[in-house]
Order: C-alpha cells, then structure tokens, then sequence
C-alpha cells in the first residue's frame, strides 16, 4: 500500500513538473552600460566616458607601489545599441613606488600602454602607442581611499617597436579606490 501511495505522489509530481515546463516570457532584455562614473578621457579631440577604472597596490611590502588601469568604449550609442563588436581604448601604466607627485613622461621611466583594441577591425584589430610626452598628475590616496589621477600626454603610434604617424593628444582624468 505504501509503495502504491508513493507511485501515485510521484505521478502526481511528474504530472505537475511537466504541466509547469512549458514557455517562460520573462523582462525584455536590457543591454547593460558599463560606465563607473569614475572618469573620462580624450582622445582625437573626443571625449570618452570611462567604463572601468583601477588602482593596485601590486607590491604588498611597498604601499606606495601603483599599477593603474583604465578603458573607455570608443563606440557611439548607436552602435552600443546595435551590438557593434567592442571597441576600446586602454590605458595601463605603473610606478614601483609613488615619490612624486608629477611624473614627465620624457624624464621618467615609466612603465605604460596605450592600446586601441577594434573587435570589428579584420585588417588591425591591435594598435599599440607610446607617449612621447606629456605628463601625469598623481593625488594619491597614501594610506587608502580615493586617489584621484589626470595625465595630458602626446601618443605616436608604435609598429614593430617604430613610432608611426602623426603625434595624437589623449587626456584624461579618472579616480579609484586604494585599500
């Protein structure tokens, strides 16, 4: 008898979870905008809101090491919208200890990338560039918090380690959190 009872509460759930299964019509989709609201930059006199921006303390025994990365979508609304494959600038650059407030890029080794990366480009979907000048203003945040950045620099495009073309401008400001 019991076993009888128990065939026929699994039936019943079999019945229920199949009667359940069907269609789902859920929300409409809505693509998500990736914006920090932590910064802009510009680059060929436009200016870009920045999606992302992040502050390291890449060395635990220097807490005045930063490695900084930041990127911006370089797509308009409408091809955000039209799902247009990514197109983005990045910038990543770092100092083995902050001992200054101003860093001139001419003067100083510093150690950075400025990347344009173009998923709808076949030919170059890679466009690497060093700065050649400019300079970059560091509000750092010494034991933790907000650190606030802004660089004005001058780019050349690099190819097999030669800068090409024309000298571009690229400016910006952005902050991040220090923990």
């Amino acid at each position: 008898m019991k076993f009888e009872h128990a065939l026929i509460v699994f039936g019943s759930l079999f019945f229920l979870a199949i009667a359940t299964s069907g269609c789902y019509k859920g929300s409409d989709f809505d693509n998500p905008v990736y914006s920090c609201e932590c910064g802009s930059v510009t680059f060929q006199s436009t200016e870009y809101p920045l999606k992302m921006a992040e502050v390291v303390v890449p060395d635990s025994l220097e807490p005045l090491s930063r490695s900084y990365h930041i990127v911006a979508d370089l797509r308009s609304a409408e091809e955000v919208d039209a799902h247009v494959p990514a197109h983005d600038l990045t910038f990543h650059f770092s100092f083995p200890v902050l001992d200054d407030v101003v860093y001139y890029v001419q003067q100083e080794d510093i150690q950075h990338l400025v990347q344009i990366i173009d998923q709808g480009d076949d030919l170059i979907p890679y466009r690497n560039y060093q700065a050649t000048d400019g300079s970059i203003v560091i509000n750092p945040a010494y034991s933790a918090g907000v650190e606030v950045v802004e660089f004005n620099l001058t780019l050349r495009e690099q190819v097999d380690s030669i800068l090409v073309g024309l000298p571009l401008v690229f400016s910006g400001t952005f902050s991040g959190n220090v923990e």
